[in-house]
């Protein structure tokens, strides 16, 4: 059975100062130390739940954020992920929160290194991700990129609009055929990661969090994506806090020249290959917080 929260959708919502709201849902350990989770593209908070039990497990407090247009929270026209760590720092400051650590999976990359970036190492205490979305970098990431990955890739030269346009099926399908979003998604994933697609639990846990993400149609999931596929207009080699990055080596979403990229770049980078592990080895967020816990400050 699902979590009464999933079912009910269940989010706070903070006003950011320029009007906008940001729903988030928290989960893990109450009294944990601070960490925000950022879901895929598309997603929504409700993914932390694949998360939940690694947090409570290891003492981390999971605040996990809808994007803006995602779920229920605001969306941003305009946008870039330099706007990001703003949001999530005024996040913070609402919730008291003077330091505290992000996470995230697949889409989240972008985010998690922007705040890598641009928030300063005396609030943001460490980077944990799983399976992140890289920049298109090198060609060597371009070439190596699945049939959808590539197909969005040259469409986003077309600019923001084209590509929504060339976008929205898929909004459509996971909002109103949820059934074959996920035989869509089942068909381009490794074995490993079709077992856990076809795991009765997951799979309501997937449908649900794919149906909140497109709650607002498929304008946030677009925007993003197409953000994603542009050059983001930051350097991940200037990350400046410690970093731990799980990816398999069998994943079909981020290819293995996207990690080799970031061995090379992100300093100091603690970097791990998961052997035999797709896109969804969520059994490895206990080794991902278990990495990020030498890494908060618990000095007086």
């Amino acid at each position: 059975m699902l979590p009464e929260r999933i079912r009910n959708h269940e989010a706070e919502l903070c006003t950011l100062p320029d009007g906008r709201v940001l729903a988030y849902l928290e989960w893990g350990d109450p009294a944990g130390y601070p960490a925000f989770y950022f879901h895929g593209t598309p997603s929504s908070r409700l993914e932390a739940a694949f998360v939940d039990g690694a947090a409570r497990r290891n003492g981390f407090r999971l605040i996990s954020v809808d994007r803006p247009g995602f779920g229920r929270s605001t969306f941003q026209a305009g946008r870039t992920f330099r706007d990001w760590p703003t949001d999530v720092c005024a996040l913070a400051d609402a919730l008291g929160l003077d330091e505290f650590g992000v996470v995230g999976h697949s889409g989240a990359g972008p985010h998690l290194f922007a705040c890598g970036v641009f928030v300063p190492p005396s609030r943001l205490k460490f980077i944990g991700a799983l399976g992140p979305w890289g920049p298109l970098a090198t060609p060597e990431i371009m070439d190596s990129l699945n049939t959808a990955d590539s197909f969005y890739a040259r469409a986003a030269h077309l600019g923001p609009h084209p590509f929504a346009a060339l976008f929205a099926p898929m909004g459509w399908c996971a909002k109103y055929s949820p059934g074959l979003f996920c035989r869509i998604v089942t068909a381009t994933v490794p074995a490993v990661d079709q077992r856990h697609l076809r795991d009765e639990s997951f799979l309501r846990h997937f449908r649900a969090m794919q149906l909140e993400a497109f709650r607002q149609g498929s304008r946030g999931g677009a925007y993003e994506s197409y953000l994603e596929y542009r050059p983001w207009g930051f350097n991940i080699g200037e990350v400046a806090v410690p970093t731990h990055i799980w990816l398999g080596d069998q994943d079909s979403f981020v290819p293995r020249s996207m990690g080799e990229y970031y061995q090379r770049a992100i300093p100091g980078v603690d970097f791990h290959w998961a052997h035999g592990k797709g896109h969804f080895g969520i059994e490895d967020w206990d080794a991902i917080f278990a990495a990020c816990a030498p890494d908060i400050d618990t000095r007086p």
